[in-house]
């Protein structure tokens, strides 16, 4: 098929109408898959806000105009997608897809089902039963780079688009103006909401500052973060999972100070960020002297940075979103 194909972002808004309408049916199917009804809610919530169509349909239509005359674009005549068992992530490529007027179809996870199940159905998209996802020329998948490496080796010869999972933090630059609980208030939500699943659940701080100052942040936050799951449910936990949190918290008090009021704490750390497993709603809390150092703070996650949240005084330091940038941040 040639590259004569108009962007539909009505078709999309369509679909987005639809799930506003079943708003309580996707809060239930979350609900049913395991996530606390107030996150479910919450969750939800900022997805709507961040499915931004017109936006998404712009950009579509530019990299459209970027072919130039005398090329052909080969549209596929359907898509799969592997959707992960977070709520929503996934839905943004399908979106994507549904302009351009390319069928969607959808495998999705095992822990996630009710949820993906009722998007499918509000969005008119075909659920994937067995190995029926190889057969489509184009696949996307959202999950970690094992997932991607695996899903590229079981479909020689097809197009695997590849959402991998990546780690997001946050840089907190201390000032004198600087509130230091009402910063860590901006952070927390980051750092509970789906229980750290999610590629800009916010998993280590960078607080630039002196050392006392990075200490009260840290027991701030701390504060905070118990609050906050309190608010979206994410205080208590299975037998599994707290036995898990509690080896997580044992190892992170033999490594240096922590600061817990809740399920997650905060843990000072001494070492670099290097974006490994840690316990559910957890952050690791790295302290340099100035701005310059951020980049060393993050230990080796070239290519794996997902996102950024910047706090505090970082508009009155300069360099901080240029070191920032050269990490590779997505956002």
């Amino acid at each position: 098929m040639s590259a004569a194909r108009e962007v539909d972002v009505e078709a999309a808004r369509a679909i987005l109408a639809r799930f506003e309408a079943a708003h309580e049916a996707l809060i239930e199917a979350m609900v049913s898959d395991g996530w606390p009804d107030a996150m479910a809610r919450e969750g939800l919530a900022m997805h709507m806000r961040s499915w931004e169509v017109g936006a998404a349909a712009d950009a579509l239509r530019r990299e459209l105009d970027a072919v130039g005359p005398g090329h052909r674009l080969m549209w596929p005549e359907r898509v799969h997608h592997i959707w992960p068992a977070l709520p929503g992530a996934g839905v943004g490529p399908a979106l994507l897809g549904a302009m351009m007027g390319v069928p969607q179809a959808v495998k999705v996870s095992r822990r996630g089902r009710a949820f993906g199940e009722k998007v499918c159905e509000l969005a008119g998209w075909e659920v994937l039963e067995g190995e029926r996802w190889r057969q489509a020329p184009v696949v996307v998948v959202s999950g970690s780079d094992a997932t991607l490496a695996e899903v590229r080796a079981r479909v020689p010869g097809v197009r695997v688009v590849g959402y991998g999972h990546r780690v997001s933090f946050a840089v907190m630059v201390d000032g004198p103006t600087i509130d230091l609980r009402e910063e860590a208030q901006q952070i927390a939500e980051d750092v509970v909401m789906w229980r750290q699943a999610g590629c800009f659940s916010v998993r280590a701080v960078i607080f630039v500052g002196q050392k006392e100052r990075c200490r009260a942040f840290g027991e701030r936050l701390a504060e905070v973060i118990a609050e906050v799951e309190v608010r979206l449910g994410a205080d208590r936990l299975n037998e599994g999972e707290a036995s898990a949190r509690a080896q997580a918290l044992s190892l992170a008090q033999m490594t240096g100070e922590v600061f817990v009021r809740g399920v997650g704490y905060v843990c000072l750390a001494s070492s670099p960020f290097e974006g490994g497993e840690s316990s559910p709603q957890a952050v690791s809390l790295h302290r340099v002297d100035a701005v310059e150092a951020i980049d060393a703070a993050v230990g080796v996650l070239a290519g794996q940075v997902q996102g950024v949240a910047l706090a505090g005084a970082w508009r009155e330091r300069p360099g901080v979103v240029e070191r920032v940038a050269s990490l590779g941040a997505t956002h």
